[in-house]
């Protein structure tokens, strides 16, 4: 035993050097915000735990380590779900540091007898890799250590560590004590290589090929592997396809870069995929919206599908062949077996030269008009952060990742709205240079706009451009297809004066010609700012399958 904190153990153990937290205290957790206190370290106050773990989750996506997050017992964890669920689905690692009901009222946890109790690990187990109890001070670094592990190792996740308040607010136990290196909160924590023989079949396939294609997922880029992959692409004249999330798999601006595929794609995008004769599937789990309601990869189309969960490979679309390993080791692996074979004098995508049709008709300020202002302002060093829904399909289709790595962040797992205020709180901490930008619809803002205040508290310089159409458009969308009365419209909100309110500067746009300049001046003012942009409601970046047949065959 010595004088040393559960919370001051639990810090050293969870948080690197210059790591950041995010949480909300309750007066269960009070001895991690001591410690971190003490420590000086980065840990933020949000204003709403369901902003924490995003914050914690884009926080992970750009540096590369586990984001981590706090939360009491009882309302703090059931605020946790969206996010966990969101992080689950994108396979990003995040520690949940979690209060829980005193050991010697578990009894009393039903119907919250004790204070704020209830079933919360039952509750969380769904949305996450794994939930530790530490049911004695001494097992705390044990619970730790193997809860880094599991969200590392193999597909990556978020976990829970659950503290019972009588231990959080005890003293440490560090007689089983575990050194944590700053290394063991990186991801992925293993990269298993590729069976050999299966290199050879891919290499094979791609020789034999005549329009081959990259399509590279998320898990091409948060594990590291866009450097790899992207040099593979050079190497061999491979163009390269990505998911939403695999925005940054290449430099956008590249030759190679077909864009996004999927009814959040690109009209090119999509129809690279469409007329290749190899798909060379890296780190994607072909979801719904990525693939048209899997139509795309197409039947007759030879995929090959390489991912570090062995379950994921020919889940929703069949593979030809299935490899189980790190994206950035199979592209490694595959350069080399490649090595010497020319492939041909010039890329195939070059044949493929679509007009891409405008989105949006009629006067006022167009969303795609607002995301080229952004593209052409944002450079290698700068992070987009989009929200759900809309938003996410504007800066999939309109704004260029122009760096290999993570540039641009979407919740395209859960896909909730909400997520982009918190996580834009994460960005700016993941990344102490460069400027950070958050797109988002009305609707998405209304989840989070609490947030301008703690950014304003800690003068943070995040910019949010608030896409303010007065509705939540997709659903008004899907509301018109039905025939429907319109049930998603609301009363205009000035979003300039809230965020004046909550000490961030506001500004307001109508006039089509004012937008870039009106987002250069907030993006170039000191702390945080709000740009809301007001437009039509009529507006829409999806494409349809249809669509892409029509623009291939007419």
């Amino acid at each position: 035993m010595g004088d040393m904190t559960v919370g001051e153990r639990l810090l050293s153990l969870i948080a690197g050097p210059d790591a950041a937290l995010f949480g909300v205290p309750g007066g269960q957790t009070l001895p991690l915000y001591a410690a971190s206190g003490a420590a000086g370290a980065r840990h933020l106050v949000v204003r709403d735990e369901r902003n924490a773990v995003t914050a914690a989750d884009a926080y992970a996506r750009l540096t590369g380590t586990v984001g981590v997050c706090d939360a009491t017992v009882g309302p703090g964890a059931t605020n946790l779900v969206s996010g966990l669920a969101e992080a689950h689905a994108s396979s990003i690692p995040l520690i949940a540091v979690v209060a829980d009901t005193r050991r010697d009222a578990e009894h009393l946890r039903r119907h919250s007898v004790a204070s704020q109790s209830f079933e919360q690990s039952e509750t969380l187990a769904p949305v996450t890799k794994w939930v530790g109890r530490v049911h004695e001070p001494a097992a705390l670094d044990e619970v730790v250590d193997q809860a880094l592990r599991v969200a590392t190792a193999g597909r990556p996740g978020p976990v829970v560590v659950s503290i019972p308040e009588d231990i959080f607010l005890g003293p440490a136990d560090v007689s089983r004590s575990r050194i944590i290196a700053d290394g063991d909160r990186g991801f992925p924590r293993h990269r298993p290589h590729p069976n050999p023989d299966l290199i050879g079949a891919v290499a094979q396939l791609v020789r034999a090929a005549e329009r081959p294609v990259i399509l590279a997922g998320g898990g091409a880029v948060f594990s590291g592997s866009a450097p790899a992959l992207s040099a593979l692409a050079e190497a061999c004249l491979l163009p390269v396809a990505t998911s939403l999330n695999g925005k940054g798999a290449i430099d956008e601006r590249h030759r190679l870069s077909a864009g996004v595929v999927g009814g959040f794609g690109s009209v090119r995008g999509n129809l690279v995929v469409q007329a290749a004769d190899l798909i060379v599937a890296i780190g994607t789990k072909h979801s719904q919206l990525g693939t048209h309601g899997w139509r795309l990869p197409a039947a007759g189309q030879a995929v090959v599908h390489i991912d570090i969960d062995g379950t994921e490979i020919g889940r929703a679309v069949p593979a030809q062949i299935g490899v189980v390993a790190d994206a950035r080791s199979f592209c490694v692996s595959l350069a080399e077996a490649l090595a010497g074979w020319k492939g041909p004098s010039t890329p195939w995508i070059d044949t493929i030269r679509p007009a891409e049709d405008d989105a949006t008709d009629g006067a006022g300020v167009r969303p795609e008009d607002v995301v080229g202002a952004l593209d052409r302002m944002l450079g290698a060093g700068d992070v987009l952060v989009c929200e759900a829904s809309l938003s996410s399909g504007w800066g999939a289709r309109y704004f260029r990742v122009k760096r290999t790595g993570p540039g641009m962040l979407a919740p395209r797992g859960l896909a909730g709205l909400g997520w982009a205020p918190g996580a834009a709180l994460g960005a700016r901490l993941a990344r102490s240079g460069g400027r950070v930008v958050a797109l988002t619809g009305d609707g998405g803002w209304g989840y989070g706009l609490s947030e301008t205040e703690t950014a304003a508290r800690y003068g943070l310089a995040i910019t949010t451009v608030v896409l303010n159409n007065s509705s939540l458009a997709w659903i008004r969308h899907v509301e018109s297809r039905m025939g429907m009365a319109y049930s998603t419209d609301f009363t205009t909100v000035d979003f300039a004066a809230t965020a004046r309110a909550m000490g961030a500067a506001g500004f307001r746009v109508e006039d089509p010609a004012a937008v870039e300049a009106t987002i250069a001046k907030a993006i170039e003012t000191p702390g945080p700012s709000v740009v809301e942009v007001v437009v039509s409601a009529e507006a829409t970046p999806i494409i349809g399958y249809g669509s892409v047949r029509r623009a291939a065959y007419g």
